[in-house]
């Protein structure tokens, strides 16, 4: 009698069995994996468009053609593109949190706050990437989402 070599039915079944349990752990980690990047990534273009906005501060009132009043950049000169900007490569990060804003991922709303008001969520129409208030330097995300990481909304980043 000739023996036939290969899997039988049930151990195929078996395998698929196993690679379907390891499927249905892996899947939430890297789900996860994906809130934690996009959190890290916010938070790094954040702190990223804070600083040079502070070194913008810093520098207008060290400046000899200035009068030595420090002021915060406008808003026009966050997204200036024509090498007068205060960004490396002249472009302001885009926004990894706001989904397709409808004036760009490098918006910026400065004109619902101003003065010493503080950004609130109803100045976040979500228009514009950021929200930035010129008379303090406060610049926020212009996004009412949750961050499921941290359970923040991305407008108070």
């Amino acid at each position: 009698m000739k023996r036939e070599k290969g899997f039988t039915l049930i151990e195929l079944v078996m395998v698929i069995v196993i690679l379907g349990i390891l499927a249905a752990v892996a899947m939430p980690k890297y789900v996860n994996m994906q809130d934690q990047a996009k959190s890290a990534a916010a938070k790094g273009v954040i702190g990223t468009v804070r600083a040079a906005i502070a070194i913008q501060y810093a520098s207008s009132a060290l400046s000899v053609n200035g009068n030595g009043t420090a002021t915060f950049p406008t808003a026009a000169q966050l997204t200036a593109t024509d090498g007068t900007g205060i960004f490396a490569e002249n472009k302001m990060p885009d926004s990894p949190v706001v989904k397709t804003p409808a004036n760009g991922l490098n918006s910026v709303d400065s004109t619902t706050v101003t003065g010493n008001n503080v950004i609130q969520d109803t100045d976040c129409d979500q228009l514009t990437a950021y929200v930035y208030n010129p008379d303090t330097g406060e610049i926020r995300f212009n996004n009412k989402d949750t961050d499921t990481i941290t359970g923040k909304q991305w407008n108070q980043f």
